[in-house]
């Protein structure tokens, strides 16, 4: 008798167990279950330039719903590293996300820096004796192009080695560069150039075109003569509308001023502290700035930014230079309604020189 309740204990367990699994099985398969947010996760980051042989260039990091920003995050996970040349001397301008990695693009002599996107730890930094980068692509796979002051080259996106110029486009200054399908836009001095992405041939070429890239979800790629907006669309043909107030550029050292919504067919610009917002085929729709800044001294700093994961429009900007660049601010917009989401101030009094609070923030980028 005893050793029979024994063995219905045992068989009673085993059904207890397999029946305490399946439903635990069962529980997790029907729900969903939130994703861990990580440290640079739930947010966006913000590139800033450094101040000319001051401080090195700046990566930030913005978490959602915060009313301050991680400020100098990449050195603060790397330490006695930097974001530039030795004497602080270059100044990082580009940057761009691919395969998990941010890549970062410094001007004058300064480095090509690879760091992982979600603990922005340095992988892999390329730098030699005389450079001049603007941006950086993927081709396909570890195979990008970086372009430079004096044209464009291919890279390893892996080790950063950057290898053989391209013939097909001139040895030119060359900034912004976009791909879309088989097709890949460059900006350069003399004007904008489509090459194949395949083996990198010369496709098609608009002298008068010099600011650009971004695209929307129709499939157009946008740019600009500074006085018209273009758009080249699928067949590589090109349509026009005039800006009521040009398109401004910093060059092509510095981000395009150009950024484009993911959720609806529109292109946004900055000029002075008025943003404009152009629905596709709607000409009535640049007939007044849809956000106007409100803060004042202020002035845009770099390029404004469309944050696909929000419907956002992102704006840094600073009080004026000298040690009014000291005071900082983070403008968040909801770029459906132009409606005011965030507003962030942070850094120095602008009065006092202090260059550690000045950091040039002139891009953000996301994941």
């Amino acid at each position: 008798m005893k050793q029979f309740n024994l063995k219905q204990l045992l068989v009673g367990a085993l059904f207890l167990t397999i029946g305490l699994y399946s439903c635990k099985k069962d529980g997790v398969e029907n729900q969903q279950v939130a994703p861990v947010d990580g440290k640079y996760e739930n947010g966006f980051f913000v590139i800033g330039e450094g101040s000319y042989a001051q401080n090195s260039g700046a990566v930030s990091f913005y978490h959602y719903g915060d009313d301050t920003l991680n400020i100098r995050a990449y050195e603060k996970e790397n330490p006695g590293k930097i974001l530039s040349n030795t004497a602080k001397t270059s100044t990082l301008q580009f940057a761009s996300i691919i395969n998990g990695s941010i890549y970062l693009m410094c001007k004058v002599n300064g480095p090509i820096v690879k760091i992982n996107e979600y603990t922005l730890k340095e992988e892999a930094r390329y730098a030699q004796e005389a450079s001049n980068w603007r941006s950086i692509i993927q081709v396909e796979g570890n195979r990008g192009l970086v372009s430079a002051n004096d044209g464009v080259y291919q890279i390893d996106l892996n080790s950063l080695a950057v290898q053989n110029k391209l013939t097909s486009v001139g040895a030119l200054n060359t900034g912004d560069m976009w791909k879309k399908d088989g097709y890949i836009y460059l900006s350069q001095s003399n004007g904008a150039k489509i090459i194949a992405a395949n083996n990198y041939s010369l496709v098609k070429s608009f002298s008068n075109v010099n600011r650009g890239f971004a695209q929307t979800p129709n499939g157009k790629v946008w740019t600009s003569t500074g006085s018209r907006l273009i758009a080249i669309d699928n067949n590589l043909d090109t349509t026009g509308v005039a800006l009521p107030v040009a398109l401004g550029t910093f060059g092509l050292d510095a981000p395009t001023r150009i950024t484009a919504s993911t959720k609806e067919n529109a292109v946004f610009y900055h000029s002075g502290k008025n943003i404009y917002k152009y629905v596709d085929g709607n000409p009535v729709s640049l007939a007044q700035p849809f956000i106007t800044i409100a803060e004042d001294p202020f002035m845009v700093y770099g390029a404004i930014r469309y944050d696909k994961n929000k419907d956002y429009i992102v704006v840094n900007g600073i009080q004026g230079y000298g040690a009014a660049a000291t005071v900082n601010y983070l403008l968040i917009y909801n770029a459906s309604t132009g409606s005011l989401v965030k507003r962030i101030k942070y850094g120095g009094d602008g009065v006092t020189t202090d260059f550690t609070k000045i950091f040039f923030n002139d891009l953000a980028i996301f994941h």
